[in-house]
């Protein structure tokens, strides 16, 4: 075994100990006895099992070089294969480019057209090969529509406007096409070597990737008393691309959107795909960070190693702690603050009542912000200073999750696709990290976001936009330009030096 490894705490299913055994969290929390200093590291949600390791591998020398003793969390989840094998796949179907011409020229009618260009119950969109000419501008590195800004107020896709559109759509020769494509290849047994199930919901037909539940939807609204409709399109396939266009309006109208392209990319995946892009995964790994501080009869890897280092510091050893976690990782530190507040409420918790945290980290963030504002409400109680190392709009915008067919960074794809509302639903969703969110007029409500944007306001320290030299203050240097080098920026590694040498 790699030194390193008896430095991790490896949390598999529900938060539960993998590989890590009590009797080796008991050893390692007894090594950090009278230590001063002790790094708690999350990694992000891109990173599996082997990968977390190699992570603790690579930043165990530049902790203990910064005098601390890390501890590595590490769980999986599975993310990144999600989105290499599949995402890719899915924005190359043949469904999926109809979809996206279709949805693309009906949204951009609306979302450009200038005051009075309409005439009374008429549709103003592009003409398709417009459309098509600015698709095709993906196979040249370029953003389609992105010169484009839209007017000040967009106007609503109001009733009449679903109903023409409803109209043009039932005669699309080519949608009804694509639809007989889906049903005709709907997986009847269990699934083939031709058709093997994908890595999340699984393919429910040869033709495409869209979710189980939206195939078998389709396949039902496509028979008629058991005999195939073969010369129409789906009802339902229409009502649910009108209901995309919809969406894209309506996030344009509360200035919630992303640019026209990669909005209607969201949408189409929302309403089609959510089953397999990751979002089930992306709840589960969420869950399981909080699943590992959980009461419950299996030992959960947080809440054990919590106890035990609550007894530690119990006997007077008061090292400093810093908590550092990278993109995913920031939901995890989320649920320890969490922890610990509920430990300092317990009467018979050991955790020393005057114990506070010296410095939360995040790297990239990929909470919400109503994920991280309930956290900045505890730094009186809980932690001295909160440092957000994180890019500036540009570098995020230019952080091509998809090279040529997804031109945003993660975190505008989480943002945009991956979380749900309450009810469990797609909801666009504000992420932390993402520095549009701060800045865009009318599109970060809520006391939430009011809270959190006051917060980092506060104090300029509390933010280190990436790419910056931080002019010249050691600790605010960060050179990273994608999401996932921030955990080895060279920039931003001195700057977490620098901070724990304060």
């Amino acid at each position: 075994m790699h030194p390193s490894r008896r430095r991790c705490v490896h949390s598999g299913t529900s938060g539960q100990l993998a590989t890590t055994s009590t009797d080796d969290i008991d050893a390692l929390v007894a090594s950090l006895k009278d230590r001063p200093r002790v790094v708690l590291h999350f990694h992000g949600g891109l990173v599996d099992d082997e990968l977390g390791f190699a992570t603790a591998e690579r930043l165990t020398p530049v902790y203990e070089e910064a005098g601390a003793e890390p501890v590595f969390f590490v769980w999986s989840s599975g993310l990144l294969e999600i989105l290499q094998g599949n995402l890719p796949r899915i924005l190359s179907e043949g469904v999926f480019q109809t979809l996206l011409s279709r949805v693309t020229r009906y949204a951009a009618g609306f979302v450009f057209q200038r005051s009075g260009q309409r005439a009374a119950g008429s549709l103003t969109a592009p003409p398709a090969r417009a459309v098509a000419a600015e698709l095709a501008l993906l196979r040249t590195g370029q953003e389609p529509y992105a010169r484009l800004a839209p007017p000040a107020a967009v106007p609503p896709l109001g009733e009449a406007d679903r109903v023409l559109i409803t109209a043009e759509l039932s005669t699309d020769t080519e949608l009804a096409d694509r639809n007989r494509e889906i049903v005709g290849s709907v997986l009847r047994s269990a699934p083939t070597t031709t058709a093997a199930r994908d890595i999340d919901g699984g393919r429910a037909a040869v033709a495409t990737l869209m979710s189980p539940e939206t195939v078998a939807e389709l396949a039902a609204d496509s028979t008629d008393g058991g005999n195939r409709r073969a010369l129409v399109t789906s009802a339902l396939l229409v009502r649910k691309t009108v209901r995309v266009i919809a969406a894209v309006v309506g996030r344009f109208r509360l200035r919630t959107d992303h640019g026209l392209y990669p909005t209607v990319v969201e949408e189409i995946l929302r309403e089609f795909y959510v089953a397999n892009v990751g979002a089930a995964v992306w709840d589960a790994m969420k869950r399981q960070t909080a699943d590992t501080f959980a009461a419950a009869d299996e030992t959960r890897a947080g809440r054990y190693f919590l106890d035990r280092f609550s007894q530690l510091l119990a006997t007077g050893s008061r090292p400093k702690v810093t908590v550092v976690g990278h993109s995913a990782g920031a939901v995890f530190i989320g649920n320890l603050l969490t922890d610990l507040a509920r430990r300092r409420a317990a009467a018979d918790d050991p955790l020393p009542a005057d114990f506070r945290v010296q410095d939360v980290v995040l790297l990239a963030p990929a909470c919400t912000v109503t994920q991280l504002a309930p956290v900045v409400r505890l730094r009186n109680e809980l932690f001295d200073r909160l440092r957000m190392f994180t890019m500036t709009d540009p570098a995020e915008r230019a952080d091509h999750l998809v090279p040529l067919l997804y031109p945003r960074s993660l975190l505008y794809f989480i943002s945009g696709v991956l979380e749900r509302g309450p009810a469990r639903q797609s909801a666009v969703a504000p992420i932390a990290g993402m520095q549009r969110w701060y800045t865009a007029d009318g599109a970060f409500g809520g006391q939430d976001s009011e809270d959190l944007r006051a917060f980092l306001a506060a104090d300029p320290r509390r933010t280190v936009w990436s790419p910056v030299d931080g002019d010249g203050v050691p600790g605010l240097r960060s050179g990273a330009r994608t999401h996932g080098a921030f955990d080895d920026d060279p920039d931003v590694l001195a700057s977490l030096a620098r901070m724990l040498a304060d």
